[in-house]
């Protein structure tokens, strides 16, 4: 369409460098990574091998409803105690580094998924999100 003679693979266009959680992080840990970052998506690794992903959306159902009654010292002891493991997505749809981009993206967009860890032999080595399929889509773009 814009002048691209091959197709693109996952690997080109993942990040690289992923922010990870352990399952025995916390909920409160999980909600200071993904402000700090400003990210949506974090992969539960145990020794690197990918066992789980947490999303905003895992993070607010895990969370307590201030709307509900509970008090502060409540909410504080809840997100100090919940482990990842107990609201993480286990067996998450993975990709690996060699898969085309385009097939990947029409996974994503059927699943209605905004992430995808990115696999080889078991160890995360990435992830596509929605940003860095946006990136590529902004560079074929002309002015």
């Amino acid at each position: 369409m814009f002048g691209y003679t091959h197709p693109m693979l996952v690997q080109e266009v993942m990040s690289r460098s992923v922010i990870t959680l352990t399952p025995e992080q916390t909920l409160a840990e999980a909600i200071a990574l993904l402000r700090t970052h400003r990210i949506r998506h974090l992969p539960v690794v145990d020794d690197s091998k990918l066992i789980g992903i947490v999303t905003d959306r895992d993070v607010k159902r895990a969370t307590p409803s201030v709307l509900s009654g509970v008090d502060k010292t409540e909410y504080d002891r809840v997100l100090a105690t919940t482990r990842v493991a107990q609201f993480m997505t286990r067996e998450p749809m993975t990709v690996a580094p060699g898969a085309g981009l385009k097939a990947t993206v029409k996974i994503m967009i059927e699943a209605k998924v905004g992430a995808l860890p990115v696999v080889e032999a078991d160890h995360l080595v990435g992830i596509l999100t929605e940003i860095d399929v946006l990136r590529v889509v902004l560079n074929l773009l002309p002015e």
